[in-house]
């Protein structure tokens, strides 16, 4: 019954969204609800640390929901001064078809934007649907292109993060003497883990975009993008020859140009035969290119270390008892992106009535999104600091937490039920910490301990991180489901709860067939 309790408010989730059709703000509201329940009155948690788990989740998730603020802001801006239908038509020059135009921005371009820090469900929608592609398509390639890369979002804190985070508990795998040792294996690793996962996301928004027809017509073109963006990560990640921080971008500049030109060569155009890059659609680009530019300007590790510490504590804020939160506000990726947009006003000069109609539409739609990735993040943090207490002025483990905690009690089981098969459930469940917490970097941070307890008492410390890395990629695919993303995607275009319950069961059983693959080759590498 504890394992039960614990995964009820998500077991909610699912079925609220799959089978009664409702939005994903609506059930981050409810699965929030009965995490506080439970929490209290179950798994032995005072109210004060609940509360504070609540506001810990939100203002963790700051980073992630304002950046989805100000990219709505930004897209809406220009589409209402028709930037956005100048870029389309450009693309559309360059990309012919739906399919080509998939794989070309949505292999290509989104895991370049994922890794820059763009917020792909929150800028791409709109784009697809001038593209003359079907709303749900829109929603689902623009969740779909976060994905193929699993790790390589936002500058790669999905690994740089939690690495910091596991050495800071202590967790020293055999071999791993320095954080830069954990990073640079964690990655690798990973890498390891995604040709086969990228394929299939190539072919998988093939099938949301025109089914098995499109499978078939372009199946060849899905395997080479699939195998050009994991193959150069993993080449870059196994040579060590750039930084990480950058792995991501070249991989998806690598891949756009592999599919322009693979498909010049198919529908036997030249190269040369491109629509013109004008004044106009550099004028509509110049929002993406400056927040491109600044992007890689404030990620040079000398520039962030000086922008992160600028405020110095005048930007440390304490959440509850000793935990802090560093708002870290000029190093964050979405403060840049509130500069490009303000920024933008003037490059795109809409009147006053356009200027209107995008303030209009932008209050009206940030909510949902913005609500459902904080309430997802809460839950994530009520979990994680269940049975928990404040003593001393201090958050710690109150006498029932080996018991009650709700992460340990999910991971202990797991480990009991799968014993020396548990590398096989490791991305499952990276898989569910991050469709709670909306975030694969959260899912990795906060699960670091429990995999590392899990993998010890079943298989050695020396699989920890091959596991740690199957469960990197778990929550990197659980972005295709997160509830939190499929809201804001659906939300940028004005749609609801039906289109979002039609893409999350378009995709739920090949997302736990990744896993199963991820889960499959972990088992086979750890036991060879």
């Amino acid at each position: 019954m504890d394992f039960f309790f614990s995964i009820f408010p998500i077991l909610v989730v699912l079925i609220g969204m799959l089978a009664f059709h409702r939005s994903g703000t609506f059930v981050s509201i409810v699965g929030w609800i009965l995490s506080v329940l439970f929490a209290i009155y179950y798994f032995k948690t005072p109210w004060n640390v609940v509360w504070g788990a609540t506001l810990m989740g939100f203002v963790k998730a700051l980073g992630i929901t304002l950046a989805v603020v100000f990219t709505m802001f930004l897209i809406f801006l220009m589409r209402e001064t028709g930037a956005l239908k100048r870029i389309i038509e450009y693309v559309k020059g360059i990309a012919k078809n739906k399919e080509e135009q998939t794989l070309f921005i949505g292999m290509g371009f989104g895991s370049l934007s994922t890794a820059l820090g763009m917020v792909t469900p929150a800028m791409f929608p709109p784009i697809f649907l001038l593209l003359g592609f079907s709303p749900i398509a829109a929603i689902g390639i623009s969740i779909l292109c976060y994905d193929p890369l699993t790790s390589f979002a936002l500058f790669t804190i999905p690994l740089t993060l939690p690495s910091k985070v596991a050495m800071a508990f202590g967790i020293k795998p055999p071999g791993i003497e320095t954080l830069n040792d954990f990073i640079w294996d964690y990655t690798f690793k990973v890498t390891v883990l995604l040709p086969l996962i990228s394929v299939i996301f190539a072919f998988l928004m093939l099938k949301v975009v025109g089914g098995k027809e499109a499978i078939k017509k372009h199946w060849r073109e899905a395997i080479v993008a699939g195998f050009v963006l994991s193959g150069s990560a993993l080449l870059i990640a196994g040579f060590r020859i750039l930084p990480v921080e950058i792995i991501g971008i070249i991989a998806g500049l690598a891949t756009m140009t592999t599919v322009y030109f693979l498909y010049r060569r198919k529908n036997g155009v030249s190269p040369i035969q491109k629509p013109s890059f004008d004044k106009s659609v550099f004028k509509a680009c110049l929002p993406f290119l400056l927040l491109i530019t600044i992007s890689l300007i404030v990620n040079i590790p000398a520039v962030k270390m000086k922008l992160e510490n600028f405020l110095g504590k005048a930007e440390v804020i304490t959440v509850i008892a000793d935990k802090k939160e560093d708002l870290n506000i000029f190093g964050n990726v979405w403060f840049w992106i509130m500069v490009v947009s303000f920024i933008s006003i003037f490059i795109l000069k809409p009147t006053g009535s356009q200027l209107n109609n995008v303030f209009k539409i932008w209050f009206k739609r940030i909510w949902g999104p913005f609500m459902a990735y904080s309430l997802f993040f809460a839950v994530a943090f009520i979990m994680a600091w269940s049975a928990m207490e404040i003593a001393n002025g201090k958050l710690v483990p109150s006498q029932y937490f080996s018991q009650y905690n709700m992460d340990r009690i999910i991971g202990i089981t797991l480990a009991d039920i799968f014993g020396p098969a548990y590398p096989f459930i490791a991305p499952f469940l990276g898989l569910f910490g991050a469709f709670v917490g909306g975030s694969e970097t959260a899912s990795n941070v906060l699960f670091a301990k429990i995999q590392w307890e899990a993998t010890v008492s079943t298989v050695g410390a020396e699989a920890f991180m091959w596991i740690y890395a199957a469960h990197a990629v778990g929550g990197g695919i659980a972005s295709a489901i997160t509830p939190s993303k499929i809201t804001n995607a659906a939300a940028t275009i004005g749609v609801g709860g039906r289109e979002e319950a039609q893409f999350i069961k378009a995709v739920l059983v090949p997302v736990l067939f990744m896993c199963a693959i991820v889960g499959a080759i972990t088992v086979i590498i750890v036991y060879i």
